[in-house]
């Protein structure tokens, strides 16, 4: 697909254009906020960009001025609205139209939007790392009582005290788990330990030697380890 940036002079036959903030969700509060959008062809074969703006009136008047017709906008994360010409599309009919005296794309509307969107998306994120160390917890005591192990007996085969391993289990300190340490515990948590562990070639540790979610990937690694793979 062509990308091309939109001159002053060219004109945008047929297609699409979407707009919307362009903004890193990652980046400082205080970053830059500023509209951005893009054209594409209706067969997509075509993808023009055009310049940024303060105001999302003035991005989509910029656009209508170089002939755009079909013009959506994205006022905030959930949100598209229709900025084009006439009705919205029969296929989009239920689309809102965009108010050019709408708050949120004024200057301060949108770094308030911005600011929204990234505390819903930190607080998304947050919960997302609080499920996967449950999960990640979960799986560990599923294999230990598979084992018919208690908590004091797989504590003691990895060297820990018993409040760790709950810690571990509960997702309240999985993320500082270590990815050797995983790989102790699956050790722990199957028949053959301790002899199975030291007859074994273990390898290189590799990239997974980090902290996180890793049992998975320690159960791979000690699999390997039993059938000789590199």
């Amino acid at each position: 697909m062509a990308t091309v940036i939109l001159t002053n002079v060219e004109n945008v036959k047929g297609g699409v254009v979407h707009l919307g903030l362009n903004a890193d969700q990652f980046a400082e509060e205080d970053s830059a906020v500023a509209w951005s959008g893009h054209w594409e062809s209706d067969d997509r074969t075509r993808f023009e960009t055009g310049p940024d703006f303060l105001d999302a009136s003035d991005a989509v008047t910029w656009w209508r001025e170089r002939g755009a017709k079909r013009i959506y906008i994205r006022l905030e994360f959930r949100e598209l609205l229709w900025a084009g010409e006439g009705d919205p599309p029969d296929d989009s009919s239920t689309l809102s139209i965009f108010d050019p005296a709408d708050v949120r794309g004024r200057p301060e509307g949108a770094a308030r939007t911005l600011a929204a969107e990234r505390r819903t998306f930190a607080e998304v994120q947050s919960a997302e790392r609080v499920a996967a160390a449950l999960d990640e917890g979960h799986r560990l005591t599923r294999r230990r009582e598979s084992m018919n192990l208690s908590v004091n007996e797989l504590a003691d085969r990895v060297g820990r005290s018993t409040q760790w391993l709950l810690n571990v289990e509960s997702g309240k300190s999985t993320y500082d788990v270590s990815f050797l340490q995983w790989v102790d515990l699956v050790w722990a948590t199957r028949e053959g330990w301790p002899d199975e562990m030291r007859t074994r070639k273990t390898g290189n540790l590799g990239w997974v030697a980090r902290q996180g979610e890793f049992l998975l990937e320690a159960e791979v690694f000690v699999n390997k380890a039993i059938s000789g793979i590199e």
